[in-house]
């Protein structure tokens, strides 16, 4: 993301001057003469830094400062001043509306470009430690979360090994009809199927630990995960595109692998209900010292408010949570496979990251290190 500096000033001359002591520096520059113009691109364009003289006509420094955090609460803002007004400043500064203030006129352009610098040094420091805060915060409600899921994992488990055991002494008899051994086929289909759903489940505990790591090829784990959707996603009409590459090693859980997979393709493929043409691309490849299964599709897209939520446990935009009469709405979901992905991401001590455009489409990048 472009790094971006908003300068508000009702001084045409100091708009202008600021101009040409940023004309050769690689940062976004936005000029407002006013507060209401700066509101509005603070809204188009989200600054990270803003930098506002104190006193203008209208609305004061302070008080959009105050009004552009109610927009977008992340960014770093400073005030001009050609006077020590210092009460307000300190009080600004203590309820962190202002980082610094800096005197005008300055002396040397490069004093303002340096602090400009300074100030987006800080916006990505804070942003490292916001994130840091919320993988700590997530963390902490899947730990809570898998303490539960791990004994309703258990007591399911016993079920399913109780069932798939008398289908299994059912079959053994030879004289039944053959409608009967048909049913029982599918009574342990589905409980195979239950089985996986509540391994799946117990990738929120740290009973997942114990299901084992070996070298192996991503790629073939892809080709594997892919021969279980193909058929379904083929019968929809879907145009599924591959790019698989042949050096792709590392430690993997194959199964956890191959959920986590099944999962993005699937997405994908709910995500292009209702368009004219269904794409879903799925590559595999390495860059640096990292390997990558990459998932892409042309469907509807994921709204800018809703990425910063993708990864929360039971939030989804589909069933009863997706937007009334949408076609996501026709699609069954509890919010529980992308969070699932991103424990088994990190369990592989890799990353999943996104990138989507509303009505566009989306990609899903899972990558973790080669072996």
């Amino acid at each position: 993301m472009r790094q971006t500096v908003l300068f508000v000033d009702d001084n045409p001359v100091i708009l202008k001057t600021i101009e040409l002591a940023f004309a050769k520096e690689e940062y976004g520059v936005l000029l407002a003469s006013s507060g209401e113009e700066a509101l509005r691109l603070v809204e188009e364009d989200t600054p990270q830094v803003i930098v506002s003289d104190l006193r203008m006509p209208g609305m004061n420094g302070l008080e959009l400062l105050h009004r552009a955090r109610q927009k977008n609460h992340f960014f770093v803002g400073m005030i001009f001043t050609a006077y020590l007004d210092i009460d307000s400043i300190m009080q600004a500064v203590s309820e962190e509306a202002v980082w610094r203030y800096i005197t005008k006129p300055w002396q040397d352009n490069r004093e303002l470009v340096m602090a400009v610098r300074n100030g987006f040094q800080y916006h990505e420091a804070m942003a490292c430690r916001r994130q840091a805060e919320e993988q700590l915060h997530r963390a902490e409600r899947l730990a809570a979360l898998g303490h539960l899921v791990a004994g309703i994992a258990h007591q399911f488990n016993n079920i399913d090994v109780g069932i798939l055991g008398y289908v299994q002494m059912a079959l053994l008899h030879k004289d039944l009809p053959d409608e009967v051994r048909e049913q029982l086929e599918q009574v342990r289909v589905f409980s195979k199927r239950g089985t996986e759903i509540v391994r799946e489940l117990s990738t929120f505990s740290d009973q997942s630990a114990q299901w084992g790591f070996a070298h192996g090829s991503l790629t073939d784990t892809v080709v594997e995960a892919l021969s279980f959707c193909r058929k379904e996603m083929e019968k929809a009409g879907i145009q599924i595109e591959t790019g698989f590459a042949t050096d792709c090693n590392a430690v993997l859980n194959f199964g956890l692998a191959k959920q986590l997979i099944m999962n993005l393709i699937r997405n994908a493929a709910h995500a292009t209900l209702g368009k004219e043409a269904r794409t879903v691309l799925i590559e595999t490849g390495r860059q640096d010292k990292n390997i990558f299964v990459r998932v892409t599709d042309n469907g509807c897209g994921i709204p800018k408010k809703y990425l910063p939520k993708i990864f929360d446990p039971f939030f989804t935009t589909k069933g009863v949570q997706a937007a009334p009469g949408s076609v996501q709405a026709s699609v069954s979901g509890v919010g529980l496979g992308l969070s699932l992905c991103q424990t088994v991401a990190q369990a592989h001590r890799g990353v999943i990251t996104v990138q989507s455009t509303p009505d566009k489409g989306s990609c899903f990048t899972f990558s973790l290190p080669g072996a």
